[in-house]
């Protein structure tokens, strides 16, 4: 029983205790529960916050991207249209971004570009002298530097690559093919060696001028005045090398050169050397560009030695420089043996438009009509005469034009062969001009005689020294004398009409002009009316040799002036006549006129009165009077 009661006891506390911790259980979770509400609503809120948040961030994030979008499309179009080769690669040198410019140069696709590394597109033996060289800790400055690039094909050429950190992890390379760029420095490096070495062994000195200084000259040059190379770098071009004399001149050229204003110039000069002696030097130099400065690069040579010889061959040869080389006018020796032309002086080849290279390619038939070659012929198969003797013959010129010569021959000896030398005279324009004179003279003379205009010529001392027959006939009718060629006009001439005649000469001999009109009475009383012109005649210096008279009969028109005066003078006496008939009209007859309107108006207001009427009669009978009048006026102006 005790037992009983005791698991009775134990269940009923077992019992009490599992309610207690259920009920402990239940407060427990129901305090947990409430703290979950309360945190799930704090993070509702929390999460509606965050999400607007979000939103907000969305849109940002949006307009970024499309910002990046639309700069990016710009960077990508820059550098897809970019002329040098523009790629991006990372640390590892996979290529992660090549434009179309790489593409082009190197020969791949940008999808094989892609899967390649910048090491495979690069010359290995240029990789081994310069590994490619790529970290977090490199190139944050660009790098500019020449490389070797291979492309598709195989063929390797220079590139320029400008190498800077692009991004944390990328590296931007712009390259620029340099080929053409190599293969001219490599000409230019060639041709400064080969100038160099040409001119530091030339016999001919080479001198290069900037600013009016030398800043290059060749041992030869230096050697010819006496200096070494580096003794004339950097002095004046004029003052240490050239005398005195000489200086301006060559001044001159060089300032002209370095002005653009002449390319080239070849000149000769008088030089001095470092030891004070002259010597004489040729030099030749043209106008060039180097490093965009003006340059004059030139040869020189010491013709001392040529002066002398050719002072000596200047000496012996003046007679035939004289008469050959410079003679105007043209002439040449020709072979006796073959006919050759083998020298001309520059007067035919000027006259007759030949080179001198082609006259000495030709023979004297050449400049000779075909049907004269038989004459001459002869004529050189014989001695030819003197100087004095000459032939007139016809020439034919290098543009097929034919000219009348005259030809002065002498046959002599000349480097060991028989020649003719030979003197042309063109003597076309003296005959053409002697044939133009004669008919000018015969056409002066036709005018001469055939115009009625009376001309005479005298000199300063007015003495005559031609006239024509109009003349003639005026000095016959008008001074009685019959004019002959020396006759001094003061022997005939009017006595009172002579001083005023010798201050229109005055005038004249001072390169006037003078114009007059001047009568002579003839013995019936008339008058003759002349128009007199006096002008100067002139040589071709237009110094005053004399004076023309030129004297024209007036009389007719000086006639019919009078006439023309006379009726002008009837017609103004005629107009005064008509002038006072009007007058007349108009004060003589207005009187009666008025008074018969004034009759006739009291004539209506009583018809019957007589003494009116009489009025009215002895007006009308005044009225015809003045009628009468007028008529016999104007009967006797008729």
């Amino acid at each position: 029983m005790l037992v009983f009661c005791l698991l009775i006891t134990s269940w009923l506390l077992n019992t009490i205790a599992c309610i207690t911790i259920t009920i402990t259980a239940l407060i427990l979770l129901n305090y947990i529960e409430n703290k979950r509400l309360k945190s799930e609503k704090k993070i509702i809120k929390l999460n509606n916050a965050l999400t607007e948040r979000m939103q907000h961030h969305t849109a940002e994030l949006v307009e970024t991207v499309v910002k990046l979008e639309v700069s990016e499309e710009k960077y990508r179009s820059l550098i897809e249209q970019a002329s040098d080769a523009i790629y991006v690669i990372d640390f590892e040198g996979r290529f992660t971004e090549v434009n179309a410019s790489l593409c082009k140069m190197t020969g791949y696709s940008r999808e094989e570009l892609l899967q390649l590394k910048v090491e495979q597109i690069i010359d290995p033996e240029n990789l081994k002298s310069e590994p490619v060289v790529l970290g977090p800790d490199d190139l944050h400055t660009a790098v500019m530097k020449e490389r070797r690039f291979v492309k598709k094909n195989g063929q390797v050429f220079d590139v320029e690559v400008n190498v800077k950190r692009f991004t944390k992890d990328n590296v931007l390379v712009i390259a620029r093919d340099i080929t053409n760029r190599k293969v001219m420095q490599a000409g230019l490096r060639e041709a400064e060696l080969k100038f160099r070495t040409l001119a530091e062994k030339s016999v001919v000195g080479v001198y290069i001028v900037q600013k009016g200084t030398f800043i290059y000259v060749n041992p030869r040059f230096a050697h010819v005045f006496g200096y070494e190379p580096d003794e004339l770098i950097g002095v004046s071009s004029v003052d240490v090398i050239i005398s005195e004399q000489y200086k301006a001149i060559t001044l001159e050229h060089v300032r002209a050169r370095l002005a653009g204003e002449v390319e080239s110039i070849n000149y000769e000069v008088m030089g001095i050397r470092k030891d004070g002696s002259n010597n004489w030097v040729e030099f030749y130099g043209s106008r060039t560009q180097i490093d965009d400065e003006p340059t004059i690069i030139g040869s020189m040579i010491d013709i001392t030695e040529r002066k002398k010889i050719e002072e000596e061959l200047r000496l012996s040869e003046q007679k035939y420089k004289l008469l050959f080389d410079s003679n105007p006018l043209p002439m040449w020796m020709i072979a006796k043996s073959d006919l050759s032309i083998i020298a001309v002086n520059h007067a035919a080849t000027k006259h007759y438009g030949y080179t001198a290279e082609e006259f000495l390619s030709m023979t004297i038939k050449d400049v000779r009509p075909r049907e004269e070659w038989d004459e001459m012929y002869k004529g050189y198969a014989e001695k030819a005469p003197n100087w004095g003797n000459t032939i007139t013959t016809l020439h034919r010129k290098k543009d097929g034009s034919m000219i009348n010569v005259q030809i002065f021959g002498q046959d002599i000896m000349y480097e060991g062969r028989l020649v003719r030398l030979s003197i042309a005279n063109d003597i076309t324009e003296k005959l053409r001009s002697e044939e133009l004179l004669q008919k000018s003279e015969a056409n002066l003379q036709t005018i001469l005689n055939t115009t009625d205009t009376a001309y005479a010529l005298f000199d300063k001392d007015l003495k005559v020294l031609a006239f024509n027959h109009k003349a003639v006939e005026f000095v016959r009718s008008q001074f009685n004398h019959n004019p002959q060629n020396g006759d001094k006009l003061a022997d005939f001439f009017p006595p009172e009409r002579f001083p005023q005649f010798i201050e229109f000469n005055q005038q004249v001999l001072n390169g006037q002009n003078v114009s007059y009109e001047v009568d002579y009475v003839q013995t019936d009383g008339s008058r003759c009316w002349f128009y007199v012109r006096l002008f100067p005649i002139r040589d071709s210096q237009e110094n005053i040799l004399g004076l023309m008279m030129a004297l024209y009969d007036i009389t007719e028109r000086k006639n019919i002036e009078n006439n023309l005066k006379v009726a002008y003078e009837r017609i103004h006496n005629h107009i005064n006549r008509i002038k006072n008939m009007a007058w007349k009209q108009s004060h003589y007859m207005r009187s009666p006129v008025a008074n018969l309107k004034g009759l006739a108006e009291l004539l209506k207001d009583n018809p019957t009165d007589t003494v009116t009427l009489d009025y009215m009669i002895t007006e009308l009978e005044r009225l015809d009077a003045v009628i009468v009048e007028m008529a016999s006026d104007a009967a006797s102006h008729d």
